[in-house]
């Protein structure tokens, strides 16, 4: 199993790369939890515009579609660490700047009326300096908005491949947020896919880039083993095979008092 310390961020660019024209045919429950969360932070926008928002490790450009289309801003910045620019240009209709790098530790040249970030912070070293990074590029009252996953994502191929994330749960988040932040709204739950085979369940995982922490070398033999391994797992009374995500949310707003 490999700690959040141990991703190599250069593995996840190659991976979500080759993942990009994929993406969002296959990212279902990542879409789903995009307009979750859109719902949810709809209930703590400031009527009006905004002045500025920011999104790290925006990807293809999911959630960064759908905050546009709800939130008007005068000013946008969107961070990957892909170079994703070209792509959001064909999708975004709000003019927006875009930074390449690494949204763990972006470098705040400005502060921000709303902070989100969906389906990335799981791949970042150390979540909690994270969360304590995110003051120095929020306002006063400023908003952050976010979805990951928590500890029974994508149990079966952590147990099956022995591949796979440490992923902090709710209550860890919650601990870091009572830092500094009022949290407004969390959430998590755990839903199954279901696969016709073992292989559409490898497949499924490279089409999202969920492929950036495995160094196994696959070979016929321990293909097979895997694919033998998982039927007798993990198999449905559907005839199909499961995969678990573990989706967990949260909208938390910066307490300026609590840091005087």
């Amino acid at each position: 199993m490999e700690s959040l310390t141990s991703v190599d961020k250069s593995r996840i660019q190659h991976a979500f790369q080759k993942a990009l024209n994929s993406y969002d045919e296959h990212a279902l429950i990542q879409q789903k939890m995009n307009i979750k969360l859109m719902m949810h932070l709809q209930d703590y926008l400031p009527n009006g515009s905004l002045d500025s928002v920011l999104e790290l490790g925006c990807g293809s450009g999911m959630l960064s579609t759908l905050l546009q289309k709800q939130i008007s801003a005068n000013y946008w910045l969107f961070n990957d660490l892909c170079d994703v620019r070209s792509l959001l240009a064909e999708k975004l209709i709000q003019p927006f700047d875009f930074s390449c790098g690494d949204a763990e530790n972006f470098s705040f040249q400005r502060r921000f009326d709303l902070i989100a970030s969906a389906s990335a912070v799981q791949w970042f070293h150390y979540p909690d300096n994270f969360i304590s990074h995110c003051k120095t590029g929020l306002k006063p009252n400023g908003l952050l908005a976010i979805t990951s996953f928590g500890e029974d994502n994508l149990k079966e191929i952590r147990q099956m491949a022995n591949v796979g994330l440490s992923y902090p749960n709710l209550s860890q988040w919650q601990n870091w947020l009572a830092n500094g932040f009022e949290l407004l709204w969390c959430d998590d739950f755990t839903v199954i896919l279901e696969f016709d085979t073992p292989l559409d369940v490898l497949k499924h995982l490279k089409y999202t880039g969920v492929t950036a922490t495995n160094r196994k070398n696959w070979t016929r033999k321990n293909l097979n083993k895997f694919i033998d391994d998982y039927l007798q797992a993990f198999s449905l009374p559907s005839g199909k095979v499961g995969l678990t995500y573990h989706p967990l949310f949260f909208i938390a707003r910066y307490s300026h008092a609590k840091n005087q």
